[in-house]
């Protein structure tokens, strides 16, 4: 089993921290990336808008979570083994691939899987986004509501 990323997040509060402390960063890859793109001061004003910035920070974390990536058998044999047997797993991909990539949300007892065949970085990058949407987005937004 291999093992990327550096995040992963034991409680919503642990999620929601990182989020936040991702704001100044997500602002910072923006503006350099406005200026690579020679933006004069008035189409950055234009362009760059909460949002663009939000989604910049949305995707920085869903890229630092941590992955696992093995083939089907190690991962079935994990999934037995660990504490997340009784979980929610959202399976993504085909059931005739044979490598997966995994992520657990211990908050919200859920794995989010998916198969991928020989681009363990492709398939690592899509589980992260699919794992920010199916969970961590709605616990953000709850998080941030109380």
């Amino acid at each position: 089993m291999e093992t990327r990323g550096v995040f992963a997040p034991e409680t919503a509060h642990a999620a929601a921290t990182r989020y936040e402390q991702l704001g100044p960063t997500a602002r910072v890859v923006v503006r350099e990336t406005a200026k690579a793109m020679s933006f004069d001061a008035d189409e950055y004003d234009e362009r760059v808008t909460g949002a663009v910035v939000e989604t910049a920070r949305d995707a920085t974390f869903a890229e630092l979570l941590v992955v696992h990536l093995a083939d089907r058998d190690a991962f079935d044999a994990w999934l037995a083994d660990s504490e997340f047997g009784d979980a929610d797993v959202v399976r993504l991909g085909s059931a005739n691939v044979d490598r997966v990539a995994w992520h657990p949300v211990p908050f919200a007892d859920t794995v989010i899987a998916t198969t991928y065949q020989d681009r363990p970085t492709a398939a690592a990058s899509t589980l992260r986004r699919a794992a920010f949407g199916r969970v961590y987005r709605d616990a953000l937004a709850e998080a941030d509501a109380n």
